[in-house]
């Protein structure tokens, strides 16, 4: 026997294993990735022009099949908020404003909302002329930690405004970003100013991957969305793919209850008017948000 061509052979079907297992491990993690019809997008293009609706941003060309995944808000307890976030110097005032309890100290205000949004003022904090972005991280690593929470968010934003650094932090699940979570921050060397935080605890895969529509099919709603101001122009601005955790009760169950539940994949469409989230298993709406002007 030639051992030399032997060990050739073998080397080379145990390289082809690897190179397939490996496939199999990263379509596994981030789903199949599918390529989109450009010739198609511009027929959907100029379709929606005929409706009054414009496409500005640009159209994905690729589009990944996901899992749904499980998710559980991290919910915050006005007790434990007291103890750990106000000094013992602080006597703090209770008050309740609408769903809200809203706690005062000296100089921090902090209003928690169906238990799950946390919003943190701290009146101490001055605008600076010169800020350094490491102390700032500084500053929001320990508010994490004082509100029990880590820094383990993987997209951020960071951009100056007048007097403060504006973080933000988003939450994703292998690579796709979940849009119901945000921790907003405006801080600057002396400390965290405000702060915005809406978080999920739970972050896991609830059963295998599924095909899911292409942003074009996406797009096709917008139409039925603006059927009532068909004569006002409509400007779609961005169009991302990634998760939204809703009810798909239509306005049938109160939201503000619901602490856990499944987050499924979804097209986001940014529009000069709205934010409009399209399940991307089942092309119904999730949810409409107005957009910040």
């Amino acid at each position: 026997m030639d051992w030399a061509k032997a060990k050739t052979i073998l080397i080379a079907v145990f390289l082809a294993i690897n190179i397939f297992l490996a496939y199999m491990i990263i379509t596994a993690n981030i789903g199949s990735i599918g390529y989109v019809d450009s010739e198609r997008v511009k027929q959907i293009t100029d379709y929606l022009a005929e409706k009054n609706i414009i496409i500005e941003g640009q159209v994905p060309l690729k589009k990944a099949d996901m899992p749904s995944i499980t998710v559980k808000y991290k919910l915050f307890n006005k007790e434990e908020i007291t103890e750990r976030v106000f000094s013992p110097e602080d006597r703090v005032e209770e008050s309740i404003e609408g769903n809200a309890v809203k706690l005062s100290g000296n100089s921090l205000e902090v209003s928690i909302k169906d238990s799950r949004e946390l919003l943190y003022m701290d009146n101490s904090i001055k605008p600076a002329a010169v800020i350094d972005q490491k102390a700032c991280t500084k500053h929001i690593a320990e508010l994490l930690i004082k509100l029990g929470l880590k820094d383990d968010a993987s997209i951020r934003q960071v951009e100056d405004l007048e007097g403060y650094k504006r973080f933000v932090y988003e939450q994703s699940f292998k690579g796709a970003v979940i849009y119901n979570s945000v921790m907003e921050f405006y801080v600057n060397d002396e400390g965290v100013q405000r702060a915005k935080i809406i978080w999920f605890d739970t972050l896991k895969q609830a059963g295998k991957k599924a095909s899911v529509i292409s942003p074009e099919v996406a797009l096709l709603s917008l139409p039925k969305q603006y059927k009532d101001s068909a004569a006002l122009r409509v400007k779609v601005l961005q169009v991302q793919q990634g998760y939204y955790f809703g009810t798909g009760a239509s306005g049938q169950v109160d939201t503000s209850k619901v602490e856990e539940g499944t987050a499924f994949p979804v097209w986001k469409l940014v529009t000069d008017r709205d934010i409009i989230y399209i399940n991307a298993y089942n092309e119904k709406v999730e949810s409409v948000e107005k957009a910040r002007k």
